[in-house]
């Protein structure tokens, strides 16, 4: 049922009529899209109240609301809302805080809507910021490791894991699990809906074929389960390596949230199709770039540390932060010469090898 909602639009403006992205296409259903004419668009000017009013028929108690910030293309996520307050008939939600948006990805890689939880107070505060410093007493990483840089604490709705390459398989990449920690080193618990891929997993090499019923199980789900030791991969994570996609990880939150420890389990199975090269984003600022090491048998994590009062369980477990390792390729007469074994291997579509991990 969609309720009567109002609020401005470009049909505001003089010389302006017919625009479709007006109010009405808020609650439509249609919300993970680029496509604008499922959009609202308004007039802004800085210092002024722009209001969207939705007006229920009868009393009804509401404990969240789901928003889904502008999404035409990346440029234009930037026209998104970036703060806004609410109220229930002209009574203050959220503490009457100033609720904090999540910038739209511009694409549809991923469930992007927010859930604002009405019945309590937010977990932001007014404080318009992305980046905070640690408590307590500093350790002395640069003892630990000497050319290890920390950087600042991110904080940010959106950590991105970035992978440039694998260790050597041109077609398949993966991880066993990823963990989160915050600033006083506990863990941030994760559900399987705030974690995502691009491309998602093998499944979509089949989507349109009936080669496996119930999908593979290798699943971005897989990450979090904190199922690490199973070199079986039933419990790991494997996507496909496609021509000009790049493989992608996302962990989304509703909230601004600081990390100050990242743990990655590399791929176990078959360690060629482990990470090498990735970077971390924070809501697509990239706050690290560095190398993984292929798995060597044992299931102990590799860190990225954000901040000098977690002491990491042993210096070998930090990754090495990277200027990115370049290839040299000699020709003569336009023909490639010699055969350099740190070449990444080509990429054949037509004789990718068939991989499938089902459930019995």
């Amino acid at each position: 049922m969609i309720h009567p909602l109002s609020g401005p639009s470009l049909n505001d403006l003089e010389h302006c009529s017919g625009d479709y992205r007006t109010p009405d296409k808020l609650m439509t259903g249609c919300n993970i899209t680029t496509d604008d004419i499922q959009m609202w668009l308004a007039p802004f000017t800085s210092g002024e109240s722009h209001v969207l009013t939705v007006t229920l028929p009868q009393s009804t108690e509401i404990t969240a609301i789901k928003i889904y910030n502008y999404n035409k293309t990346s440029e234009d996520t930037y026209r998104g809302v970036k703060t806004l307050k609410m109220t229930l008939d002209d009574k203050p939600l959220c503490g009457g805080q100033t609720v904090h948006l999540r910038r739209a990805p511009g694409t549809t890689h991923y469930d992007f809507g927010q859930i604002i939880d009405l019945s309590e107070k937010p977990e932001w505060n007014e404080l318009d910021t992305i980046v905070h410093l640690s408590k307590g007493d500093p350790i002395n990483i640069r003892k630990l490791i000497p050319d290890y840089e920390i950087s600042l604490l991110p904080a940010g709705f959106v950590y991105q894991i970035y992978i440039y390459s694998s260790f050597g398989d041109p077609y398949y990449v993966g991880l066993n699990g990823i963990e989160l920690f915050d600033e006083e080193g506990e863990e941030i618990e994760l559900a399987a809906g705030q974690v995502s891929a691009v491309p998602d997993s093998v499944n979509v090499l089949y989507q349109d074929q009936q080669i496996m019923k119930g999908g593979d199980v290798r699943t971005p789900d897989k990450l979090i389960n904190h199922v690490i030791n199973d070199d079986s991969a039933r419990n790991s994570w494997l996507a496909p390596i496609l021509p000009n996609t790049g493989n992608r990880v996302y962990i989304v939150f509703d909230y601004p949230v600081t990390v100050a420890m990242i743990k990655l389990y590399n791929y176990s199975k078959a360690p060629a199709r482990g990470v090498k090269e990735f970077g971390v984003l924070v809501d697509d600022l990239v706050v690290y770039h560095g190398l993984l090491s292929p798995h060597n048998g044992s299931h102990e994590p590799e860190i990225v540390l954000f901040s000098d009062r977690i002491a990491p369980n042993s210096n070998s477990l930090l990754t090495k932060s990277c200027g990115v390792e370049q290839q040299v390729e000699l020709t003569n007469n336009k023909t490639k010469m010699g055969n350099d074994r740190n070449s990444p291997s080509v990429y054949d579509s037509n004789i990718r090898p068939f991989t499938s991990l089902v459930n019995h």
